[in-house]
């Protein structure tokens, strides 16, 4: 005689706690996703992206020149972060330089006919650049001094590639003088904004260029007249 058998489940009983982790498992899709599909249904998108699929080469021109645009606006806004930062640093160490060279006593006043001769200078200097004439700056500089032989090398150069500048004096200052049996020394701080150009074409266009100048000095009969500059440049 066979031993009794109980008929086996076709389905195993889960306890009520699996039964509510199953269905807790049961994640519904993000709200994204759900966006997404409705956007897809709607007819009109979903014909005009199935009529967009059917020239592949086109679509893949348009995404070229929108990578092509997107990599030009990246560089560019790269580009100004470097240039702004180079600037705020040469402006901070241009600040520094000059709080540690500036003078402990007071500055001593300038004489009035050193500081004729050099505002005539720089008025003569624009006047020099934009006309190409060396010959403007001839009255301020001594003949015999390295500042004229350095002009005549300068503007010899401009007229052989035909360059004028246009200089703008935005603004300048005293930093320090001193008389000497010599002659006299002024030191000046100058910001210019110069721009070069070729017959008509525009080659360089500068602004807010910063020097440092030490104009030597010599009297003669005429006064105060140049006999040499140093120009040390602070921001280009």
């Amino acid at each position: 005689m066979k031993p009794f058998r109980r008929p086996r489940l076709r389905h195993r009983y889960a306890p009520p706690q699996r039964a509510a982790r199953r269905r807790n498992d049961t994640v519904s899709p993000p709200s994204g996703d759900r966006l997404a599909s409705i956007i897809l249904a709607w007819q009109p998108l979903d014909r005009l992206l199935t009529g967009a699929m059917r020239y592949p080469r086109a679509l893949m021109g348009v995404a070229g020149v929108c990578g092509i645009v997107i990599a030009i606006w990246s560089l560019t806004r790269f580009g100004n972060a470097i240039q702004d930062a180079e600037y705020r640093d040469s402006s901070s160490a241009t600040q520094s330089a000059y709080t540690h060279l500036s003078p402990i006593h007071p500055l001593s006043p300038v004489p009035d006919d050193m500081v004729r001769l050099l505002t005539a200078y720089n008025q003569a200097s624009a006047l020099a650049a934009m006309q190409g004439r060396a010959d403007v700056l001839s009255p301020y500089l001594t003949p015999d001094g390295p500042a004229w032989q350095a002009v005549i090398r300068e503007y010899a150069r401009r007229a052989e590639t035909g360059e004028r500048h246009q200089a703008t004096l935005v603004r300048w200052g005293v930093l320090a003088s001193d008389t000497t049996p010599e002659g006299a020394w002024v030191d000046t701080q100058e910001q210019w904004d110069v721009i070069i150009t070729i017959g008509e074409r525009i080659v360089s266009s500068r602004r807010g260029i910063l020097t440092r100048n030490r104009y030597v000095l010599r009297r003669d009969d005429d006064g105060w007249r140049i006999v040499d500059i140093a120009t040390t440049m602070l921001i280009r």
